[in-house]
């Protein structure tokens, strides 16, 4: 409908000099709704792009309540600016990613999981020039669906910003028995990643909510009533797919022996254990995961946070009563 000279004429006299639509519109002739609908059409074919630039601060009175409450190493709580769960994740994903810029050295090895907050960090990561850095998959991610778990991007994504080699683990997360996982952990190449796993002294990854809409459950690794069961049994959440109370106990040693990849107890040894996790929804998982104690480190934002908190002070007056 307009031409290009015609967008890029109208937007200049108002984004860059500052002349008001009536203006424009009195300059070019114009009326001042089509004056406005020059602008859209400028901004919809990509000739005008905006950049928000913000300081991203972690919130420090909630995150320092959080610390102590759960008796943590380190949190960053991230101000929510729009209660958008896609906008809430970005922010926490590019605070958590400028912290692992500043945090690997060269010779770390950087464990990581898979799933869709991972992968935003993945996306937010800039290149950071180190040497001997190994990146490793910390949990199987072949999906029984056409579901994609992300675990192939989420790894190059972070090969590529620290210049790393990255290994895979190309096999299941949840298979069939003890039996079969046993004999998967014996082939010498999927031995050699999980050794890296364990050695890592950096592992990031999410948090999972034990739900009908959990990314294993979408995957294929359970029937329905295989995963109402687990929710039957207190499951809360996951994280690298094993699960675990609110209380921070594994659900089902049973499932847990069929699981490949590090155990929860492993995580605990890790010199930099860092969670990410956003959203109201998840605040039982991340309780239990801090009761657990699996991660010394949280990302997370700051409605969650104040959840996190009202969640175990509630936990705290039942136990008092």
């Amino acid at each position: 409908m307009y031409t290009i000279r015609e967008m890029v004429r109208i937007a200049k006299m108002y984004y860059e000099l500052g002349m008001t639509q009536v203006e424009i519109a009195e300059k070019e002739s114009l009326s001042r709704p089509t004056v406005s609908r020059i602008l859209d059409a400028a901004v919809k074919g990509g000739i005008v792009s905006f950049v928000i630039n913000y300081p991203l601060d972690s919130v420090s009175d909630i995150a320092d309540e959080v610390k102590e409450t759960f008796g943590i190493d380190k949190v960053f709580v991230s101000p929510v600016f729009v209660s958008e769960p896609s906008m809430v994740l970005q922010d926490v994903a590019r605070a958590l990613a400028g912290y692992l810029s500043d945090l690997v050295q060269d010779g770390d090895t950087i464990g990581i999981s898979w799933g869709e907050t991972l992968s935003y960090v993945a996306d937010q990561l800039q290149p950071a020039h180190r040497r001997d850095v190994k990146v490793v998959q910390l949990n199987g991610a072949v999906s029984t669906t056409s579901f994609s778990t992300g675990a192939m991007h989420i790894l190059e994504q972070f090969s590529k910003a620290f210049h790393s080699q990255s290994y895979m683990l190309s096999v299941p997360t949840i298979v069939d028995s003890a039996v079969i996982a046993d004999a998967i952990m014996t082939d010498s190449s999927i031995r050699e990643v999980l050794t890296l796993g364990q050695q890592a002294n950096i592992a990031v990854f999410g948090i999972g909510r034990a739900s009908y809409q959990s990314v294993l459950y979408t995957a294929g690794y359970f029937s329905e009533a295989e995963y109402g069961e687990l929710l039957r049994q207190g499951a809360v959440g996951d994280i690298c797919s094993r699960y675990y109370t609110i209380d921070g106990k594994l659900t089902d040693e049973t499932l847990n022996s069929r699981t490949i990849g590090l155990q929860l107890e492993q995580l605990k040894q890790k010199e930099h254990s860092i969670a990410m996790a956003c959203g109201e929804g998840k605040a039982e998982a991340i309780v239990g995961a801090l009761n657990g104690k699996f991660f010394n480190t949280l990302f997370t934002d700051e409605v969650t946070a104040k959840k996190l908190l009202t969640l175990q002070q509630a936990s705290r007056r039942k136990r008092r009563t």
